[in-house]
């Protein structure tokens, strides 16, 4: 259930616009349409339109959904884990510019929010992969306690 929490959690932040603030600035800061600009250095970001962004995690909240309830998909812990780290490029986060080694620029910024699209898809095809590849059949016990019992008292 946690991945399709995460798809659901992802897929809202996809929906919210796309922000950044600078925090703590040393330096001249200009922020542009998903690039940051301290001093000479420029970063810019991966974007996606707003319609495919959206589509994109509609489409991988309805699979998830789909493959933890309806085909009851255990989700291993690989998965798990990749899931969390596109939950962790989804949230708004500090950025921190070292310009120069001697400016800092502090921006707060969900710029990086459609990079957890494509890892968020990672995520499920690695769950899908590993039901497809290894074998969920567990080993069971046929012997009974009895017969065990049986053969420790001869052994005494």
């Amino acid at each position: 259930m946690l991945i399709s929490i995460i798809a659901a959690v992802l897929f809202i932040l996809t929906i919210l616009d796309s922000f950044a603030a600078p925090l703590y600035a040393t330096t001249e800061v200009k922020i542009g349409l998903y690039e940051i600009k301290a001093g000479p250095v420029v970063e810019s970001f991966l974007q996606m339109p707003w319609l495919v962004a959206v589509g994109t995690s509609m489409i991988l909240l309805i699979l998830a959904l789909y493959l933890e309830l309806f085909i009851k998909l255990k989700i291993g812990n690989l998965s798990k884990i990749l899931a969390i780290l596109s939950l962790l490029y989804a949230i708004p986060l500090p950025y921190i510019y070292l310009v120069e080694f001697r400016d800092l620029v502090i921006v707060f910024s969900n710029y990086a929010k459609h990079l957890a699209i494509p890892l968020f898809s990672l995520a499920l095809i690695v769950a899908m992969s590993e039901k497809l590849l290894i074998s969920q059949s567990r080993a069971r016990v046929i012997a009974d306690l009895s017969i065990t019992e049986e053969k420790t008292e001869r052994g005494l």
